[in-house]
């Protein structure tokens, strides 16, 4: 099984992340992801690379809109 760990530290990332976790709990086909809002932490495993990728590119998008949002506020 292939797998992809992402890890942050911005202050919007647990807020971010906890918005991702009915994404995570309804899943992707072949991917399962573990989010960790203790450790800011994202785990993506798949046994198939473009599933893996397709996942990670989904997940970064997100959190990538999440912090166009949240930029210019503090949270």
């Amino acid at each position: 099984m292939k797998k992809a760990y992402l890890a942050f530290s911005e202050n919007y990332s647990k807020n971010a992340l906890k918005a991702l976790e009915p994404e995570a709990k309804e899943g992707m086909n072949g991917v399962q992801v573990e989010i960790s809002l203790e450790n800011s932490e994202i785990e993506v495993s798949s046994e198939d690379t473009n599933d893996l990728r397709a996942a990670l590119n989904s997940y970064l998008r997100w959190l990538n809109i999440s912090k166009e949002i949240t930029d210019g506020y503090e949270l």
